[in-house]
């Protein structure tokens, strides 16, 4: 059984359907089409879309906010550190953009929707391990699912006791300078493809 305690309020029929960001990508080709300007990989929202205030804790005990975003694009991706295969292959790929952008306004983030076991100091050891620039987020149940609502991801609890796993979207979100979430890009993730889009947007 599937503890509700941790499932967003997102998960509708249309919500399962964007587990992937299959759905995801349908709806906005349906609503902008998928221009041929649009750089290869890249799914760009009809309109940027503001993101709300929220309040959680990077890998150093640290407050994080919605300002975290100023200033920076960002890459972000939902998941979490006892997750066995998805997250870590990602991570690794993410990796692989870093280095081929080699901007410093790109900030890579991993937003942990396990905070039952990624505290501070799990965050910590386990991002270190990809790079030790990327911030690792996590904090409220209820601040994560508003944040991941507004990014169109899905998640939820699978299991029961320790070893309970973490369903979730896979998608990386793309947020700009201005804190807008501007656009994704589904899986399967491709270091060459993202980055070159990456450099193309920024």
């Amino acid at each position: 059984m599937k503890d509700q305690s941790v499932t967003s309020s997102l998960f509708s029929p249309v919500s399962q359907w964007m587990r992937n960001g299959m759905g995801l990508i349908v709806l906005v080709c349906m609503l902008v089409g998928c221009s041929a300007s649009t750089p290869d990989g890249y799914q760009p929202l009809p309109r940027p879309s503001t993101l709300q205030t929220f309040s959680l804790y990077n890998q150093l005990g640290e407050t994080i906010t919605e300002k975290s975003f100023s200033d920076k694009w960002s890459l972000v991706f939902f998941g979490y550190t006892y997750c066995p295969d998805v997250c870590p292959t990602t991570l690794g790929e993410v990796n692989k953009v870093a280095s081929r952008v080699k901007d410093e306004r790109l900030q890579v983030v991993l937003v942990s929707v396990d905070p039952e076991r990624d505290n501070p100091e799990q965050l910590n050891n386990y991002i270190q391990y990809f790079n030790p620039k990327f911030q690792a987020w996590s904090g409220d149940v209820n601040m994560l699912e508003n944040l991941a609502a507004q990014m169109h991801i899905f998640f939820e609890k699978n299991g029961e006791g320790e070893s309970y796993l973490m369903d979730h979207s896979s998608q990386l979100v793309l947020v700009n300078p201005d804190g807008q979430y501007v656009g994704f890009f589904p899986p399967p993730h491709k270091p060459d493809v993202i980055a070159n889009a990456l450099k193309a947007l920024m």
